[in-house]
């Protein structure tokens, strides 16, 4: 690891679908679907430019930034932490 460039502290990933389902007259349920799955990825790393990367105008279904946090603190090295969002793959 080399202080004052990018390197990564930590990554948490989150899948996640919504599911359709189908029921009878009885409200039974008779069947479900997935749709919309997306993968949330949560990474801090250290830091040297504080630009903000959460931006308007982003399009595109891999690394959509949500979220940018900045962090300074006097007593270690600039951090900041990225939430992005990307669409899954859909089952073949």
């Amino acid at each position: 690891m080399a202080f004052g460039l990018d390197a990564g502290i930590s990554r948490n990933t989150n899948n996640t679908v919504q599911v359709a389902e189908k029921a009878n007259q009885n409200g039974d349920l008779t069947d479900m679907a997935t749709y919309g799955g997306k993968t949330e990825t949560s990474e801090e790393t250290y830091s040297t430019t504080f630009a903000n990367t959460a931006l308007n105008g982003q399009t595109g279904t891999t690394d959509i930034i949500t979220a940018h946090n900045l962090i300074e603190q006097n007593t270690d090295f600039g951090r900041e932490q990225l939430n992005k969002v990307s669409a899954l793959a859909t089952q073949a």
